[in-house]
């Protein structure tokens, strides 16, 4: 079902249509009365918070307004009980002094875990109904849940030890060749003409180290214009390799706008073909370019995108854009940080 889905969003995409995710909003009913132990049995969900703050980083509750919980409490106590266990197991083998001083730090990590307890106790019970049988519930599940969700945390950090950041870091960039690879020169025709950007090199140099595909989709309606010829193209778009190194995929699109072609950003035709040419999933892709039209067409194509502006970026270009770098070194760095 999703291979079928993925293809039909393909399918809309290279038609022009331009696809959104949803929302949904819902209100939970309250949750039924979960008997004496559900509460503890609730601890399990410390598990899920340990993967989201390895796919999201510490600041996950405050993205998505989850509550903090009392989770350092309960490390706080099951640690204090712990210590209270081992240090009185330790003072029954020890003699003398020695024995003093570990049966004072064994009533130091007791009474630490009994204060902390009947707070938490506390908590829990002074909103009420504070019968007889609510409040035994609350004592009995509040000395066992700190523990249970102290246990439930470390397994959950156990278990998704290996989970990597989300969104997962890009597999591919594909740029835009004049205005963000080279100085845009209008309509050129001329190989003697190609100057890379100042940054250009460092940044596909440093993206291929770090194993990042490259590929360039580029308009160049010059052709159809009849300003450049195909072997100018040929030659102008090979000066470029040679200047800044391999391209593992390379589109032009040399239509006009009226032709109305799938292949001219914005449209998304560009984006999909490199994503099938090199094998990787448009979502896993990071389409860098200097004007709206290339931000337009990684949108389409499910792709993300890095605007780098230089002097004809328009103002609006820049603060529509999702992400903004001052140069393609830095886009390179926010693509192998994660940061889009």
């Amino acid at each position: 079902a999703y291979r079928e889905d993925a293809d039909l969003a393909t399918r809309l995409r290279r038609r022009g249509w331009r696809l959104q995710v949803g929302r949904r909003t819902t209100t939970h009913p309250v949750r039924p009365d979960p008997g004496w132990w559900g509460s503890v049995r609730a601890q399990r969900g410390n598990a899920d918070d340990a993967l989201m703050r390895r796919l999201h980083g510490p600041a996950w509750r405050d993205h998505t307004g989850a509550g903090h919980g009392r989770l350092p409490w309960h490390l706080a106590t099951t640690a204090c009980g712990l210590a209270a266990a081992v240090l009185t197991g330790a003072a029954a083998v020890c003699r003398g002094s020695g024995r003093r001083a570990v049966r004072a730090g064994a009533g130091v990590a007791a009474a630490g875990w009994l204060v902390l307890t009947a707070d938490f106790v506390w908590r829990r019970v002074a909103p009420g109904p504070r019968d007889l049988v609510e409040v035994a519930r609350m004592v009995g599940s509040s000395v066992v849940l700190p523990l249970a969700a102290t246990w439930h945390r470390a397994s959950g950090h156990r278990r998704h030890r290996q989970a990597e950041p989300w969104p997962p870091r890009a597999r591919a960039v594909l740029l835009d060749r004049d205005g963000t690879l080279v100085v845009d020169v209008a309509y050129n025709d001329d190989p003697d003409k190609v100057s890379p950007l100042p940054t250009a090199k460092a940044a596909l140099d440093l993206l291929r180290e770090n194993g990042i595909r490259l590929g360039v989709v580029t308009n160049q309606s010059g052709v159809a214009r009849g300003l450049i010829s195909r072997p100018a193209l040929r030659a102008v778009n090979a000066e470029v390799r040679a200047q800044l190194g391999p391209f593992e995929t390379w589109h032009d699109c040399v239509h006009l706008e009226e032709d109305r072609c799938d292949c001219r950003k914005p449209r998304p035709g560009m984006v999909l073909d490199a994503a099938e040419a090199l094998g990787v999933d448009p979502a896993d892709m990071v389409v860098v370019g200097d004007i709206e039209s290339d931000l337009l067409a990684a949108r389409a194509a499910g792709a993300r995108a890095i605007l780098v502006p230089n002097a004809l970026t328009r103002s609006e270009e820049v603060a529509d854009a999702p992400v903004v770098a001052d140069s393609l070194l830095e886009a390179a760095e926010l693509v192998l940080g994660g940061q889009v």
